[in-house]
């Protein structure tokens, strides 16, 4: 291809752009511009016309969006033959477009070989993944929908939740099913007004009873967290050992068992939490 003739109206803010691309004397072109003109709408207009997906105006959906990309024979470019390399993109993905980038054998192999480890460990990644949460969704594209706009997006995905993984000490929903949870009919459930007034009217109460515990308080110390200490201790032989935890809020309360631990917990707990 030497020419490459580009006709946009009305795709992501390019109200209208025309120009002919001559790579007779050159075989690249750079594009300068100021922050917020058009580079990245054009980027975006040539991935749609990699992908066949229709280019739009995001502020003025309503305009008639058109796309032209051809060839010095007027021909339509080929989807394969587009490649949009993205700015400060952390997780660039591997296919038959990026590969051909590396011109080098040895390093086109070595990048090739980088990948298959990579897909070899997101592959025993999300098995692992799926055996915990039992169950049978895509969860590449659930992890990728829920953290990201899209649900092509899952390394990204990953790398924005990273630390806050990292961070946790524990997970207590380790046992629960993703699928009982994250169903169409619980979600539709979750959604009624029934369902919120209900959860609103919950949440008054415990706080109304966090306010008002002796031992609890908002924040910093709740019945769940007497629950996690009271199995971490007795996990540990704590109380096996006839040592006691004593609890200082004006009078001392000496605990001296993992359940009476929990029953601390029992009692507060608002009625219906399970």
């Amino acid at each position: 291809m030497n020419k490459l003739q580009i006709d946009l109206k009305c795709c992501y803010g390019i109200k209208s752009l025309k120009h002919n691309f001559d790579f007779t004397a050159s075989s690249a072109f750079a594009i300068y511009a100021p922050n917020g003109s058009m580079k990245s709408s054009l980027a975006q207009t040539f991935r749609d016309e990699g992908e066949s997906v229709q280019s739009k105006d995001r502020i003025f959906p309503a305009r008639v969006c058109t796309r032209a990309i051809l060839d010095e024979g007027n021909v339509p470019l080929p989807p394969q033959s587009i490649l949009v390399v993205r700015p400060y993109d952390e997780v660039f993905g591997h296919n038959e477009k990026t590969s051909t980038l590396l011109v080098d054998p040895k390093l086109r192999k070595e990048y090739e070989q980088l990948h298959v480890e990579i897909d070899k460990a997101k592959a025993f990644f999300l098995e692992a993944l799926k055996e915990q949460s039992r169950s049978k969704k895509d969860l590449e594209k659930e992890i990728s929908s829920t953290f990201t706009k899209s649900t092509s997006e899952f390394y990204r995905a990953l790398i924005r939740i990273r630390d806050e993984v990292t961070a946790q000490k524990d997970a207590p929903f380790a046992d629960v099913q993703y699928d009982k949870i994250f169903d169409e009919k619980v979600l539709g459930f979750l959604g009624t007004k029934d369902f919120k007034t209900a959860i609103e009217q919950y949440i008054t109460k415990y706080n109304e009873l966090l306010a008002a515990s002796t031992y609890f308080k908002k924040g910093t110390f709740n019945y769940y967290n007497a629950a996690t200490i009271a199995k971490s201790l007795a996990d540990n032989g704590f109380f096996d050992a006839k040592h006691s935890v004593n609890l200082n809020a004006g009078n001392v309360l000496e605990i001296r068992s993992q359940s009476e631990l929990e029953e601390l917990g029992r009692v507060f707990k608002p009625r219906g939490t399970g």
